[in-house]
């Protein structure tokens, strides 16, 4: 959705969300920051990415390397997995 208009954006995720979908954005202006605080996951740009939508963000990349995407990914899901191992063993 690169290049939509902020609303159309938003409207996305929104949609989306409504059907139980877990939805994650990537941005790094101020016209992504809607999306951004919708979405479940919003990942922001730490370099080039604005205020606005860092702030918006759950996540923001230091290095603005899209790849980081992947280790965030794995991270994640590593933190899940012993969380949930931990409340499943009580």
């Amino acid at each position: 959705m690169a290049r939509s208009l902020p609303l159309d954006k938003h409207k996305l995720v929104s949609n989306l969300r409504l059907l139980r979908e877990v939805v994650s954005v990537t941005g790094d202006g101020t016209n992504d920051a809607p999306a951004l605080h919708e979405s479940d996951i919003g990942l922001a740009m730490g370099i080039a990415g604005t205020e606005v939508a860092k702030g918006n963000a759950d996540v923001i990349i230091l290095d603005d390397n899209f790849s980081t995407i992947v280790n965030v990914v794995k991270w994640g899901r590593a933190v899940y997995v012993n969380i949930k191992n931990l409340f499943s063993s009580s």
